[in-house]
């Protein structure tokens, strides 16, 4: 078991699906955590469920991470109320956008940019600091297969995802003699309600993309976090972990 005992663990989209078994994963190993999302009201219920689970102490508050502003308060009442983040999930993500990049819409891209990668690095900044001061801390960004090799008809998502591996090796730059490490994770698909809302044909072929012929559990990916996210992992930095199950290698 991993220990993150002391340590508070902040998990943006934590209301439900990857962000949550996230969350669960980091209270299964003593930390405290705090779950935001756009859902408020999800986010509380999904906190109270993994207290009432693990134990461990846990708070929730609505947030729209593409909100500057917002996150600046968020985040300041988190510090009082809950104490100073030592780990950071930014995990907070939409995939809604589906458009050739002749047909994207521009609000469309603004949007998803703002949410995937513009949000990670308003919250990263909130937290930085104070990890800084401490002499350690650790920032995870939850990236995607499609960030590495791009997504036919989802521009506005791989770009946005590309962006959040350029964000964590600059954090892992900048803030490595701090004792603060970050690293990328780049799921494949995986079983939560976003997963299943994608037409099976098309889910089907994403399956079989995978050697194994199977997406991955939520669990399986939380798990990877978590090691990032513990002092035994304190050698790994910038790194892109692929939890993929292989779907980028050469399969047939």
């Amino acid at each position: 078991m991993i220990d993150h005992s002391g340590r508070l663990a902040v998990v943006t989209g934590g209301a439900r699906g990857l962000g949550k078994a996230i969350a669960r994963a980091l209270a299964q190993g003593k930390a405290r955590v705090a779950l935001l999302d756009i859902n408020g009201d999800g986010a509380r219920e999904a906190a109270s469920e993994i207290a009432t689970q693990t134990g461990a102490a846990t708070w929730s508050h609505a947030l729209d991470v593409s909100r500057k502003e917002e996150v600046m308060y968020v985040f300041s009442r988190l510090a009082e109320d809950f104490g100073p983040a030592d780990i950071l999930v930014n995990n907070a993500g939409i995939t809604t956008n589906v458009h050739p990049i002749a047909d994207m819409p521009l609000d469309d891209w603004d949007r998803e940019v703002a949410i995937n990668l513009s949000g990670a690095f308003y919250c990263a900044k909130q937290v930085l600091p104070g990890m800084s001061e401490r002499g350690w801390g650790r920032v995870i960004d939850i990236s995607s297969l499609a960030g590495a090799i791009g997504g036919f008809g989802q521009v506005s998502y791989s770009a946005s995802k590309a962006g959040l591996l350029g964000l964590t090796k600059t954090i892992a730059l900048e803030y490595a003699r701090k004792g603060i490490t970050a690293n990328a994770v780049l799921p494949g698909l995986a079983n939560t309600a976003a997963a299943a809302a994608i037409p099976e044909h098309l889910r089907e072929r994403i399956i079989n993309t995978v050697p194994s012929r199977r997406i991955a559990e939520p669990e399986e990916i939380a798990s990877v976090v978590s090691f990032l996210a513990s002092a035994g992992a304190s050698y790994v930095n910038g790194a892109e972990m692929f939890v993929t199950g292989g779907a980028e290698l050469f399969t047939f």
